[in-house]
């Protein structure tokens, strides 16, 4: 089917026809609307290159600065473990020089008990010769009752240089 021309409804003009120059105008619009749009599309894409260039350069610094950072890392692991392994030896010799230390303090204990029932030995040594020292001044003299009473005065004294004498 023929499509029916189209005419003119009553009291309306006809449309003119655009001029050869409107074409050209329209023409030219057209064609200035379009190199538009494509330089607009041609910009979006050089700043979405521009931009990936620089992700990538970015991702390439990052990737050799985690390379530095994993690099440390691993070092700092070793020297951890270094250090660990110091520490179990420092804590080591640390015990068995607590243990010496103690059986220093013991062996400290003993010889400071030894030296205390000595220095009582030599003080009963002391009165009890104190005492005969005196009886024999008095028997020297002719005092026997003084000889006899100084040895009685000192006698406690005399027992207990013995019996710790051994």
């Amino acid at each position: 089917m023929l499509e029916p021309e189209r005419r003119p409804v009553m009291g309306q003009k006809p449309r003119p026809r655009p001029s050869r120059r409107g074409r050209w105008v329209v023409g030219i619009l057209a064609g200035a609307l379009f190199a538009a749009a494509l330089g607009s599309l041609i910009d979006d894409q050089v700043q979405a290159h521009d931009r990936f260039d620089q992700a990538r350069t970015s991702l390439g610094v990052t990737r050799h600065e985690t390379g530095a950072v994993s690099a440390q890392l691993t070092e700092l692991r070793r020297n951890f473990e270094l250090v660990t392994t110091q520490a179990g030896s420092d804590s080591t010799a640390l015990s068995q020089d607590v243990s010496q230390l103690k059986g220093a303090q013991a062996a400290l204990a003993a010889d400071e008990a030894h030296v205390s029932a000595q220095s009582t030995q030599i003080t009963s040594l002391h009165a009890c010769l104190g005492g005969v020292e005196r009886a024999l001044n008095a028997l020297s003299v002719g005092k026997q009752s003084r000889a006899i009473t100084a040895l009685n005065s000192v006698s406690s004294s005399c027992s207990a240089a013995a019996s710790s004498s051994g």
